[in-house]
């Protein structure tokens, strides 16, 4: 590996430039001493001489300055090589290093994945295998079912059979007690035919005579009011005719009397009329009590 352009510190470089000045005046002065045969120093030469020094010291510093700064550039320029081959390196092991972390995933990946395929292809060998066996104790117990059925439907065969003895015998006695049944309605329905026709005729029978009852009733009524009806003098009443609305109580009790109707009088007829049903009271007990009447019309004809 080179080496480096060499620098010089500051202080250094004074140094160096001031023996340099010095011992450029100390030639100078040596140069210049007076000989013995000369008297007098030309003052313009010195001031020359010392001009002349100056610059070449001027020309010198900004010499070192020149090689400093192109020493310093070098420097720079080397840094900044050695910083992108620094970086270089830097992106490269990095590169390197996603290359390998790619490597390892895929290769985990790709492991991961050769497990889940093996661990696929087990987990269905043992379902294959269990299915297999399931099958086999099914169709153990398929075989085992079916033996059981056969018996079962021999045993149901049977019973079937006799049940349907039972059932035929049971239909022949159903048929011999409908049929008696049968019998019996008919012979029930005619008694009840009979039954009822002698009701019928005794409850018309008993109609009869009611109506009969309470015509009598109703004329036994009649009868006691017209009894107590009193003409009103001077009042026409041949053509005279009163509907009247009675109620009664067991008894005979009148609780109240309303004309509904008359025709063919006066005020003076209508009032004698309900003054005869009042009288009345209580009127006639009737001669069955199915007779009797809490609320009639009684049609009041005196003729």
């Amino acid at each position: 590996m080179s080496k480096g352009p060499l620098y010089l510190p500051r202080s250094a470089l004074i140094a160096v430039i001031v023996h340099v000045v010095v011992f450029a005046l100390f030639i100078v002065g040596f140069q210049m001493k007076p000989k013995s045969s000369q008297a007098v120093v030309d003052p313009v030469n010195i001031v020359k001489a010392e001009v002349i020094d100056g610059a070449a010291i001027e020309q010198e510093k900004e010499k070192i300055r020149d090689e400093q700064e192109l020493r310093e550039r070098k420097k720079r320029e080397e840094q900044q090589r050695k910083q992108r081959e620094a970086e270089e390196k830097k992106k490269q092991q990095q590169e390197a290093k996603k290359r390998e972390e790619e490597k390892r995933q895929a290769e985990v990946k790709k492991a991961k994945e050769e497990k889940r395929v093996a661990e696929e292809k087990a987990k269905k060998e043992a379902e294959a295998r269990k299915q297999a066996e399931l099958a086999k104790q099914k169709a153990e117990e398929d075989k085992k079912k079916a033996e059981q059925e056969r018996i079962k439907a021999e045993e149901n065969a049977k019973k079937l059979a006799e049940e349907l003895k039972k059932q035929e015998e049971a239909k022949r006695l159903a048929e011999q007690e409908a049929e008696q049944k049968r019998l019996d309605a008919i012979l029930e329905q005619e008694e009840a035919e009979i039954r009822a026709e002698q009701e019928r005729a005794a409850k018309a029978a008993r109609q009869r005579e009611l109506n009969t009852l309470q015509s009598q009733y109703v004329g036994a009524i009649r009868g006691k009011i017209e009894s107590l009806w009193r003409k009103p003098p001077g009042v026409d009443t041949s053509n005279a005719s009163c509907k009247v609305r009675i109620k009664q109580v067991i008894g005979g009790y009148i609780k109240e009397v309303a004309i509904v109707k008359c025709s063919g009088g006066s005020d003076q007829f209508r009032k004698s009329v309900e003054e005869a049903v009042w009288k009345s009271d209580p009127l006639p007990a009737p001669p069955d009590g199915d007779v009797f009447l809490p609320e009639f019309i009684l049609n009041f004809n005196p003729g």
